[in-house]
């Protein structure tokens, strides 16, 4: 547990957070095969809200409750963040996977924003050229020609849900002291509650009970035992690392799903897509071995 406490050098804080958003990349599988049971996407969404929740629970529930003080920062960063999740997977359902995904990723971009004028970073031109190497390399990854895009109403849930993960991102950064675990459980029980309200206003058919028993254990082993430790981490480390860096670095998210789609489904990349997992490997390379900018940019210590 000490590990997660700490505060790691620049270096390794990065490397930790391109593992732990890659560990992402492979939800799509548990995901997968609990719908393929029988549940409606959006019950799915919320097992595995459900999960990881029952999991921290025991260990964060009455430290939650008793830090009062920190209540508007739980909210404000969890709520912010799940609702950029559940706007990600609406988009998923609702719109164009890859454009809600390259959306989504605009998440470096936000976050650069958002740290110049709410957290007084300055970052340099190689910030900026590693923001654009990781957005463009998304772009070919997930296939997206920039001459043809036609954008419709539903896709500003992807263009949102990146928006409010920078926002949440910013609220981490500025609130260290804050608890990380308390943090993940309001963001995972903020996630359940969305779920379920979007269950009652889209009207969504109740599964049958043993398709809901199936699906539990996928959503334990994976949501609660692996997605969420990962998760925790990312959080424990946005507390100071800058909400840019940390956005670019999750793009390994990008570059897991589509290599295990490619295994597993039979997805080829193809020349464009090795070009864009070329660039954001090279952008996450980048800000990771350059370190902190200035004073004002990130304050990861040894």
């Amino acid at each position: 547990m000490q590990f997660f406490f700490r505060q790691h050098s620049h270096r390794t804080a990065s490397l930790i957070i391109f593992l732990s958003s890659g560990v992402w990349g492979i939800m799509w599988f548990p995901m997968h095969e609990a719908e393929s049971l029988g549940l409606p996407p959006i019950w799915v969404q919320g097992i595995f809200m459900l999960m990881p929740a029952l999991v921290l629970m025991p260990f964060a529930w009455r430290a939650t409750l008793a830090a009062r003080h920190h209540w508007p920062v739980y909210l404000a960063a969890g709520g912010l963040i799940n609702a950029g999740f559940t706007c990600f997977g609406l988009g998923l359902l609702l719109a164009s996977v890859s454009k809600t995904t390259v959306l989504f990723y605009l998440t470096p971009v936000w976050g650069t924003i958002f740290g110049r004028f709410f957290l007084g970073e300055r970052p340099g031109r190689q910030r900026w050229l590693a923001v654009g190497a990781a957005v463009i390399g998304c772009g070919l990854v997930m296939r997206i020609d920039p001459w043809q895009l036609a954008f419709e109403p539903a896709d500003l849930l992807g263009l949102f849900s990146g928006l409010l993960w920078g926002a949440g991102a910013v609220v981490l950064r500025r609130h260290p002291e804050a608890d990380f675990r308390n943090i993940s459980l309001v963001q995972y029980c903020v996630g359940v509650v969305l779920a379920g309200l979007i269950i009652l206003l889209m009207d969504t058919p109740v599964p049958p009970p043993g398709a809901v028993a199936a699906a539990m254990p996928w959503a334990f082993v994976f949501g609660g035992l692996v997605f969420l430790p990962a998760l925790m981490l990312v959080f424990r480390i946005s507390q100071y690392l800058s909400p840019g860096l940390v956005g670019i670095l999750m793009l390994s998210e990008v570059l897991v799903a589509a290599t295990t789609a490619a295994l597993f489904l039979g997805e080829r990349l193809d020349p464009a897509q090795l070009v864009g997992v070329v660039l954001i490997m090279a952008a996450g390379a980048g800000v990771a071995f350059a370190g902190p900018q200035s004073h004002h940019d990130d304050r990861a210590t040894g």
